[in-house]
């Protein structure tokens, strides 16, 4: 759109109060990014390599229960492979033309225009990050969520194994339509199916870290939490980023506009990684000037991948309401 004008009249009040501002830029336009920035804070930062190995166990050995002079198995069990994940790159540009960097040099500016255009690239790098985590992976793009934990994990080839034959790769999925706050006798159909999911994705210590959903539901369970007790409610630090958020059997959930309609994804932080190249980690890059431009172009440059390692202890509602 066009930039907002205003016409005022050069009278002597006028110029010489000048307009009132304070050094701030407010955001109107970009969704926040709790997905990513969950990710991010506990991503695996990496050298770099031509590609991301994940080493993964999948088969048993064998013993034998021996006494005097037996003999006992000597065979070789296989039971362990790697799955490979390539790197992926994302750019912003930062472009500033030499009168726009002159006109804004005046003393009383309250905020520069390269610092302005510099923050609007890396949270259009950021809002764009967050949105591919869910999505499927297209193009140069990084896995999502929709390849990693399937709403089908039946079918196709992830880090280069083929879940529908190695049954051992696959996430858990609920596929049943679920009204969250339906109720049979006592009990809400959404903490039901959230259950259900839990247990699939849990054995001993190992349950789910995070709940990731839509806005929607977000609000069915804030209010079956919040009026009944039936789940534990427990509001993070007054002022955090996850202050008031629910938590659920320990995992914090929390809503996401970039998720999927109908959707309710359990991770667990040990078995889904985000990694990140040491040297672009949303880095930006020096300004370089073109040929016949009096400008200059910088970047906001991200090196990374969405990996999995384990995901029988990941899982998806796919069909919550």
């Amino acid at each position: 759109m066009a930039a907002t004008s205003s016409t005022e009249t050069w009278d002597a009040a006028w110029t010489l109060t000048m307009r009132s501002k304070r050094k701030r830029l407010t955001d109107t336009i970009f969704d926040a990014y709790p997905t990513l920035r969950m990710f991010n804070s506990k991503a695996e930062v990496e050298a770099g390599g031509k590609e991301i190995q994940e080493d993964v166990m999948y088969g048993k050995n064998s013993g034998t229960w021996f006494d005097g002079y037996d003999t006992v198995g000597t065979d070789a069990v296989d039971g362990i492979t790697a799955a490979f994940f390539p790197w992926r790159y994302y750019a912003v540009p930062i472009t500033i033309s030499m009168t726009e960097e002159d006109e804004n040099r005046k003393s009383d500016s309250a905020m520069r225009l390269l610092e302005a255009k510099t923050k609007q690239s890396m949270m259009s790098a950021r809002d764009a990050i967050n949105a591919a985590l869910y999505s499927a992976q297209s193009g140069k793009s990084i896995l999502g969520l929709q390849d990693l934990v399937a709403d089908t994990a039946t079918s196709g080839t992830v880090g280069g194994i083929n879940r529908a034959t190695n049954t051992w790769w696959r996430n858990k999925a609920n596929t049943s339509s679920t009204d969250v706050d339906s109720k049979s006798g006592d009990f809400y159909a959404g903490l039901t199916g959230m259950s259900s999911l839990w247990n699939d994705c849990s054995e001993g210590n190992e349950t789910p870290t995070d709940i990731f959903t839509t806005l929607t539901i977000f609000g069915d369970l804030q209010e079956i939490f919040e009026s009944t007790g039936y789940a534990r409610l427990e509001a993070g630090t007054r002022g955090s980023a996850d202050a008031g958020m629910p938590n659920f059997r320990g995992a914090t959930v929390r809503y996401d506009r970039d998720c999927a309609s109908q959707h309710l994804y359990m991770l667990n932080d040990n078995y889904i990684k985000m990694k990140i190249q040491a040297n672009k980690n949303f880095a930006k890059t020096p300004f370089k000037e073109p040929v016949n431009q009096f400008a200059k172009v910088a970047f906001v440059v991200l090196g990374c991948q969405l990996v999995i390692n384990n995901p029988r202890r990941l899982g998806v509602a796919t069909t919550f309401t």
